[in-house]
Order: C-alpha cells, then sequence, then structure tokens
C-alpha cells in the first residue's frame, strides 16, 4: 500500500496528463483538438469525431477493475433513463501508463442557481436514486459495491466508515511533525473524530457517494449529476449528509422535501443518528486541508469544523420531519 502522502500527491499533480491527448487518439482513431482542465484527473477532451468527452484519469494506486466498475454503473444508470453522465464508447475504460481513464460524454451547462427550487430537485434527484432497483439482474454487480465514501484515496474507497478512517490516517501521518501554528487545530480534529458515525447498519440503497452542488450540471431538462466514482449501495442516509451539509440549516427543509417525495420518510434511526453522519464530511475535509497546510508551502489555512453549524443543520431536518413512533 502506498504512503497516504504519495497518493495525495498524485491526486494533486496526476502523472500522465500530457499524454492523454495522443493516448486517446491512438484508443479510439480521432484526432484529439484542445484538452482543457476541469479538475484534477478531469479533463474536458474536444475532438473531430463528434460531441466533447471528459476524459477522467485516475490515480495510480486504483484498481482498473474499480474503473471498468464505474462503468458498469454508468451503463445501468443509463437504462433507469437517471440523469447522469453517459459512457462516450463502447469500451470506456483504457489504462494510460497504469492508470485508469474512463471516457464519458461532456455534460453542457452551468452549476446550479442556490435557489430553493434547485435544492428540492437534487433532494428529489438524491431520492430517486435511492428508490432505484439496483442489484437485481444481470449487469448490476457493481452496483452492489459498498460505497459512500470519497474515491480521493483508493486504498479507503467503499462505506462511509471509509472517510473516518482516511481522515484518522491523515491526522496519523501528521503525529510528530504538527509546526505550532496547527497544533491545536490537529488536537481538535483528533478529539472531534468520535463524533463520526459510519451510519453502519441504517437502511441501504443505490447512492452517488458525493452528491453535492459542486458535482451537479444545470441543463435545460433539470439537474444532471456527474463523477459516479465509487458510486454503489450504502447507507442512503450518508449520501444525503453530502447534500444537506452543503446548504444552510434554514434550507435543509427543501433537500428533504424532494427526498421524501421520491424515498419516503427517514426511519426513527436515521434521525437519531443524523448529527453523527453530517460529521463524516466536514471531519474528512478538515483533515485534509490540515495535512496540505502542515506539508505544503501553498496552504496557510487549517480549520475546525463548526459543531454548532451541524447541531443546526440536524436539527432542522428533525424539524422538517418529527419521528412518528
Amino acid at each position: 500500500m502506498p504512503r497516504i502522502g504519495t497518493v495525495i500527491r498524485e491526486v494533486y499533480r496526476r502523472p500522465g496528463a500530457d499524454a492523454l491527448p495522443g493516448h486517446l487518439e491512438q484508443r479510439y482513431g480521432i484526432r484529439v483538438t484542445r484538452v482543457t482542465r476541469l479538475d484534477g484527473g478531469v479533463f474536458k477532451v474536444e475532438h473531430d469525431g463528434g460531441p466533447p468527452w471528459v476524459a477522467r484519469l485516475h490515480v495510480s494506486s486504483r484498481p482498473v477493475a474499480r474503473t471498468e466498475a464505474d462503468a458498469e454503473v454508468l451503463r445501468f444508470l443509463e437504462r433507469q433513463e437517471v440523469p447522469a453522465e453517459r459512457c462516450a464508447h463502447a469500451e470506456p475504460v483504457s489504462v494510460l501508463d497504469g492508470r485508469a481513464v474512463l471516457v464519458t460524454g461532456y455534460v453542457p451547462g452551468q452549476r446550479p442557481p442556490g435557489s430553493s427550487a434547485t435544492r428540492r430537485r437534487l433532494g428529489d434527484l438524491l431520492g430517486r436514486l435511492c428508490a432505484l432497483p439496483a442489484g437485481t439482474g444481470a449487469g448490476t454487480e457493481a452496483t452492489r459495491r459498498p460505497a459512500g465514501s470519497l474515491h480521493h484515496l483508493p486504498m479507503f474507497e467503499g462505506g462511509p466508515g471509509q472517510d473516518l478512517a482516511a481522515a484518522a490516517a491523515l491526522l496519523d501521518d501528521l503525529d510528530g511533525r504538527v509546526p505550532p501554528q496547527y497544533r491545536q487545530v490537529h488536537e481538535a480534529l483528533r478529539e472531534l473524530l468520535p463524533l463520526g458515525d459510519d451510519a453502519r447498519g441504517l437502511p441501504e440503497a443505490f447512492i452517488h457517494p458525493d452528491p453535492a452542488r459542486s458535482n451537479v450540471i444545470a441543463g435545460p431538462d433539470g439537474p444532471v449529476l456527474v463523477d459516479w466514482t465509487g458510486a454503489g449501495t450504502g447507507p442512503r442516509l450518508a449520501a444525503l449528509a453530502v447534500l444537506l451539509t452543503s446548504v444552510a440549516p434554514q434550507h435543509a427543509a427543501d433537500v428533504l422535501t424532494g427526498f421524501r417525495a421520491r424515498a419516503g420518510d427517514l426511519t426513527a434511526e436515521e434521525l437519531g443518528r443524523l448529527e453523527g453522519v453530517l460529521w463524516i464530511r466536514p471531519l474528512w475535509l478538515a483533515c485534509w486541508q490540515c495535512w496540505l497546510a502542515v506539508v505544503s508551502e501553498r496552504v496557510h489555512r487549517a480549520l475546525v469544523p463548526d459543531r454548532e453549524h451541524i447541531t443546526a443543520l440536524a436539527a432542522a431536518v428533525r424539524a422538517a420531519q418529527p419521528t412518528r413512533y
């Protein structure tokens, strides 16, 4: 297993990007006319063979089989007519210098506005995913894989508890080398980690592991979710929590209204464990940021998640759907 710092550096530097145009030309018989970086390892590829593509160049430690499973998930979503990326080719996965590459169609549009209608539609879309018949029938093996965590660190890919494990590993990696200006944050994050609830045992469904607005494109027919890396079956509350943490407490009811229209009410246990599940993503992000602040000369800020905000967010959700006995 590579050291966690080695993987993080590859996340940002993404070796092999310079060779990507030539690789795609050779693989698919196209002529690439322009490549634009959209995100770490994500590129818009314009070519002479038709509409633009998106090429996702994964880190070397992520097994190619997982990217093949990502493509299988996209085929499942297409059969279910879910608004999502589509595979750009019958054989969308290739390998460039040991790194898996997935090509999908480029989804035109803008980031959705932060309106009540948008929040309800995103909640509705997530609820629709949770109601899909995933894992039934041929060609759905990938939809049953454990999901809920982010995919940036392949050794911590899987259920939402893996995000908490990754957060702890990031802090562990800094032991003995945290400078004075970041020790208080490092210690505070260590104390907060037990607040995270891995959602184990809660109702499961097919989920997108990161359904935040940053992964949503507002198209002419409504919101489209992109970046299905690592999607599969996991606690539905974990996916809902990611969407909820992207809105203010006073707007949580909009998300929940849309979600419940498709997926039904949250259970009493989900409401009872909600606050702990809401902690997962803020803890992961804060530990990642702390790691960067310690090891990188370009990062000068490390933060502790706002406990009052998370408590208020959980309270707003419970108020929008009181527990029923």
